[in-house]
């Protein structure tokens, strides 16, 4: 046999043999987490509609608030335990394998509602009001800001403590990590290893022209899936033209967690309120909830579309592609339109109909 009809032969044998396919990677899907009262903790299918995980937090005291996904969906930081303990889940086996009890003997600390987890998930930042108690009177401590390692198990203690500005009610760690902002009556950016203040931004103190001091309410810490965290604010503007006493007006305040760029931009007179906000992927559209679906457009600045809601929502996210708007954080439902017309397309009712209250709804991937 020649080499050629050799070579011919091996190769039309080799394509007989049955050789196992190649693995090929299942694209993820997007999952909601969300918790109610007095101690549930839920992973949503928001395709199917269905709840696939149902997991009691330990020690709750009958109390679910914020809730932080750590890097890549695999755990998710809770505020438990009437704001004093911030528990770790893991989202797949519902075993609890981080725990910060804040207060201790003599000391009651809270947590009101401000923490974040680091990009690379191995630090949680926490902002604590200490409150000293004595057999005679209560001491109100100046608050902090402590550092945790997330690897430190059921039992983890601080392994760094900074001092902090008093009324701060967010914390959202830079994409860049090394630093965090901390949202409140102003904007502060702090060094993550040392506590140094990088430097400070006005919200309260914003010197918009034309602008009264503004108000807000940001205990929501959705920044997925831009990395850019948004929120209404409100103002009376007072420019030209204006009736005595001015115009309320509805301000969408924005804040890159990469770049740290903080915006603002008015969208409209005020005439329902909102309390949480998201912007699409792309960032063409900003979505807000609470009375009313409001969809923004963030290239004209101008409301394009408002429905009223079944009842008040208080947190608001999207679908990884844009395509649905997810409405949840208020009694025991999250509701589900479809970003482009806010048809209706979905309603999950969660098991046990407890009270979703200040629990945040976020998008994970797996």
């Amino acid at each position: 046999m020649n080499r050629t009809l050799f070579s011919t032969v091996v190769a039309l044998g080799l394509a007989s043999v049955a050789f196992p396919a190649a693995t090929t990677r299942v694209a993820a899907r997007d999952y909601i987490v969300t918790g109610t009262k007095p101690n549930d903790l839920f992973v949503v299918n928001p395709a199917t509609r269905k709840v696939v995980s149902d997991f009691h937090i330990p020690n709750a005291h009958d109390y679910v608030s914020i809730i932080v996904p750590s890097p890549h969906g695999k755990v998710a930081y809770v505020l438990v335990n009437r704001a004093e303990s911030i528990a770790g889940i893991n989202l797949r086996t519902g075993r609890e394998v981080f725990r910060a009890n804040l207060s201790r003997p003599g000391l009651r600390v809270k947590c009101m509602f401000a923490f974040d987890v680091t990009p690379d998930g191995r630090k949680l930042i926490v902002y604590e009001y200490p409150t000293r108690l004595k057999i005679d009177q209560y001491v109100v401590e100046p608050p902090v800001f402590a550092i945790f390692d997330t690897a430190a198990g059921l039992h983890a203690k601080p392994i760094k403590v900074f001092p902090a500005p008093r009324r701060i009610e967010m914390i959202l760690a830079s994409r860049r990590g090394g630093s965090f902002y901390a949202l409140g009556f102003n904007l502060y950016q702090y060094d993550l290893a040392t506590g140094r203040l990088l430097q400070r931004k006005g919200i309260l103190d914003w010197h918009r022209r034309d602008h009264s001091s503004p108000d807000m309410l940001a205990f929501w810490p959705v920044t997925e899936p831009t990395g850019v965290f948004s929120s209404p604010v409100y103002s009376t503007f007072t420019g030209p033209g204006t009736p005595p006493g001015g115009i309320p007006v509805t301000s969408l305040m924005t804040l890159n967690l990469r770049t740290g760029a903080l915006a603002y931009h008015d969208f409209g007179r005020t005439t329902a309120p909102i309390f949480s906000t998201v912007l699409s992927p792309k960032r063409r559209w900003a979505y807000g909830a609470y009375t009313k679906l409001t969809k923004i457009s963030t290239r004209q600045w101008k409301v394009v579309r408002q429905i009223n809601l079944p009842h008040t929502y208080y947190s608001v996210n999207i679908s990884t592609n844009g395509k649905y708007v997810y409405v949840g954080g208020a009694m025991c439902d999250i509701a589900i339109f479809r970003a482009s017309t806010f048809k209706p397309v979905g309603d999950i009712r969660l098991p046990g109909c407890g009270d979703q209250a200040l629990a945040t709804l976020r998008v994970i991937q797996r």
